[in-house]
């Protein structure tokens, strides 16, 4: 019995070291209203910030010592609905929660995974982005999660004759463990 008794203290003890490994992932999608998870695009030029221009808010309710790296990623889909093309651009906008026009380029927000498309008339085009955060890798971005709560939103640019943006999927992974040995 005292063996284990022993096992077991040691598999409590070592279950959690300045070693181990916490890996989070954030449904931001779960944050965005079943309303606003869709972008209608109008004739012509278009540029929108999506879900809006201050973007979702992320509170990470994680507390992690070491931030190791991080990831970004987003799904959905392009429908032209016009008779033309429908050409443009998406990427990723993230900022820290002070900023709250993720569109100037000031205040922190950046850029991320910029994609271009080509959509044809009367088709559609699946999405998807990731993008991998780490001190090395898209920093600034790294930097901001890093800092604890964020903001997020997906730049569009379009020209079309028309159509829809639908956003089917966003999530925020970190990596890191919860405490260092040397500070």
């Amino acid at each position: 019995m005292p063996r284990i008794a022993f096992a077991l203290l040691l598999l409590l003890l070592t279950g959690c070291s300045a070693s181990t490994r916490y890996n989070f992932k954030f449904d931001i999608l779960s944050f965005i209203p079943q309303n606003q998870r869709s972008l209608n695009i109008p004739s012509g030029y278009y540029l929108a910030v999506y879900p809006n221009l201050e973007g979702q808010l992320v509170p990470l309710p994680i507390s992690l010592d070491i931030l190791e790296r991080g990831q970004i990623a987003i799904q959905g889909s392009l429908v032209n609905t016009g008779s033309i093309p429908m050409t443009g651009s998406y990427e990723i906008r993230l900022a820290p929660e002070s900023d709250t026009n993720l569109n100037d380029n000031s205040g922190g927000d950046v850029g991320l995974g910029r994609t271009s498309f080509n959509v044809a008339a009367g088709q559609s085009q699946s999405i998807a982005s990731s993008v991998n955060l780490d001190a090395t890798q898209n920093s600034a971005a790294f930097n901001i999660i890093k800092s604890g709560s964020f903001r997020v939103a997906i730049r569009v640019e379009v020209n079309s004759n028309g159509g829809r943006f639908d956003l089917t999927a966003a999530q925020a992974t970190v990596i890191g463990r919860p405490f260092a040995l040397i500070k």
